[in-house]
C-alpha cells in the first residue's frame, strides 16, 4: 500500500473544498436571483370572471410568468386590469419568494329595476285553464274557465279613458290555472363499466414553464385506463419556486365490460331529473297538485315518462308593441 500524503494531496483536498464551496454559493445565487422572478402566479376571489380571463389582462399589464416582479407597479396593474376587466370591483397583488396571489372582488350586479310606469301587457306563460283572476291594472281579454295557450294576450294594456279614446298602462295581474305537463327521459340500459382490479403503473415527465417533456418513462395511457396526476414543484414556501415540476402519473388499466343497471335505480334517477325540470319549467309560479310516472323498454332504452297536473300563476308581462 502506498500512502498519499504531503502538498498535492493537501491542494487536491482544498481544490474540492473549494469547488464545492463554489458549487453551493452560485447554487445560493441563482436560487435567490430565481425568487426575482415570478414562477407560481395564482387568483383567487373570482366566481362569475374566469381566472383565464384574469390572467390575460394582467400579462397585458405586464405581471406574467417569468415576469421581473420588482419591476411591477401594483397601481398600474391594478388600474389597467380593472380597466380591462369592468365586472371587477378591486384588485390586489401580494408576491412572496417566487409566488404571486392576485386576488380580486367582483361588483355587485345592480338589481334589474322594473318600470311600473311602461306600458305593458299580460299574456299566458303557460297553456292551461284558467280558474282565478285577479287584475290589478289594465282590461282583461279572458274569464275563470276559459282555456288558454301559451302566448295567449290575457290583460290588455289599453284601457279607455274619460274621454272616450283610449290610453296605455303598464297591466298587472295574477291569472291562477290548471295547467298539465307531459314530460319524457330516456337513458341506456346497458353501459360500459370497468370491470375488477386495475392494472397499475407509473410513468413520469418534467414540466418546464408552460411546456412538458416526457413522459420520460413509463408505458402510454391505454384506451381503457384511467390516470392519478400527482404535481412534484422544485420549491421551497416562502422562498422560492421554480418553473419546474416533476410530474408522477399512476397509470390504471381496466378491463371494461357491457353491464346493465339496474332497473330500479335508474328509473329513480330518470324521474329525479323529470321532476327538476318540472320545477324548472313551472319557475317558482305553482306547485305540482297530482304526478304520475310509467316506465318502459324499448329499443335497449328505459323511458320514463312524467304526468303533473299543477297550479300556477301563468301571468307573464310583455312590452306593449309601439
Amino acid at each position: 500500500m502506498i500512502a498519499m500524503f504531503g502538498t498535492p494531496v493537501a491542494a487536491r483536498r482544498l481544490r474540492r473544498r473549494r469547488a464545492l464551496l463554489c458549487g453551493l454559493i452560485l447554487s445560493a445565487v441563482l436560487l435567490s436571483a430565481s425568487s426575482l422572478f415570478v414562477w407560481d402566479l395564482r387568483v383567487e376571489g373570482n366566481g362569475r370572471v374566469s381566472t383565464g380571463e384574469i390572467l390575460r389582462a394582467l400579462e397585458n399589464a405586464g405581471a406574467e410568468i417569468g415576469s421581473f416582479w420588482p419591476a411591477w407597479s401594483a397601481d398600474a396593474i391594478r388600474n389597467r386590469v380593472l380597466l380591462e376587466l369592468p365586472e371587477l370591483g378591486w384588485l390586489g397583488v401580494t408576491v412572496s419568494g417566487s409566488r404571486a396571489i392576485v386576488r380580486v372582488r367582483e361588483r355587485v350586479p345592480k338589481p334589474e329595476i322594473t318600470d311600473n310606469k311602461s306600458p305593458c301587457s299580460v299574456v299566458a306563460a303557460a297553456t292551461g285553464v284558467i280558474t282565478e283572476l285577479r287584475v290589478y291594472q289594465g282590461e282583461a281579454l279572458v274569464s275563470p274557465g276559459d282555456a288558454v295557450a301559451e302566448g295567449e294576450l290575457l290583460v290588455s294594456g289599453t284601457v279607455p279613458d274619460a274621454l272616450g279614446g283610449s290610453r296605455e298602462v303598464h297591466a298587472r295581474a295574477d291569472v291562477m290555472a290548471r295547467t298539465a305537463y307531459s314530460l319524457t327521459a330516456a337513458a341506456p340500459i346497458e353501459r360500459y363499466v370497468y370491470a375488477g382490479e386495475p392494472e397499475r403503473s407509473i410513468r413520469w415527465a418534467l414540466e418546464l414553464g408552460e411546456g412538458r417533456l416526457g413522459p420520460l418513462f413509463g408505458k402510454s395511457l391505454p384506451e381503457s385506463g384511467a390516470k392519478r396526476v400527482r404535481e412534484l414543484p422544485f420549491s421551497l414556501e416562502g422562498a422560492f419556486t421554480l418553473p419546474i415540476s416533476l410530474v408522477r402519473e399512476e397509470i390504471l388499466e381496466y378491463d371494461i365490460i357491457l353491464r346493465e343497471q339496474d332497473r330500479e335505480a335508474l328509473a329513480a334517477r330518470l324521474r329525479g331529473i323529470l321532476t327538476a325540470e318540472l320545477d324548472r319549467r313551472m319557475g317558482g309560479r305553482g306547485e305540482a297538485l297530482e304526478t304520475s310516472f310509467t316506465v318502459s323498454e324499448s329499443g335497449g332504452l328505459l323511458f320514463v315518462t312524467l304526468r303533473a297536473d299543477c297550479l300556477e300563476n301563468i301571468a307573464a308581462e310583455v312590452e306593449a308593441a309601439p
